[in-house]
């Protein structure tokens, strides 16, 4: 029977017979020196694609920005603004801030010793 992946077959290499003869990946996790380089290999790869993708993001945003945008017409915006709402929501924080003072004045406990 033939064998289906030939590739994964060990090959008679007289260049792997030779004394001192030693492949690369049996390297990894036993030379600093190549770790090293593997190390510095990788860092450099994930730098160029962080950089790539980052140029591409500030070309693109930048493309974007300098494209006609629709402007919203004061009409338009003005619509979207709501007095009541607005009103509402300041007497509701008027309301926090007064209950906040109030607590802070009727305080009673112990002193802090921290304090002169």
């Amino acid at each position: 029977m033939k064998n289906p992946f030939p590739f994964l077959q060990k090959k008679n290499n007289p260049a792997k017979m030779q004394a001192g003869y030693v492949k690369y990946s049996s390297l990894i996790g036993n030379d600093a020196f190549a770790d090293w380089a593997l190390i510095i290999l990788a860092t450099c790869l994930i730098a160029g694609a962080l950089i790539g993708v980052g140029g591409y993001v500030y070309v693109e945003t930048q493309a974007e920005l300098n494209s006609q945008g629709s402007i919203l017409p004061a009409s338009a915006a003005a619509a979207n603004f709501d007095v009541v709402k607005l009103k509402s929501i300041i007497t509701t924080f008027d309301a926090r801030t007064n209950e906040r003072v109030m607590l802070g004045k009727g305080y009673v406990g112990p002193k802090d010793p921290s304090l002169p």
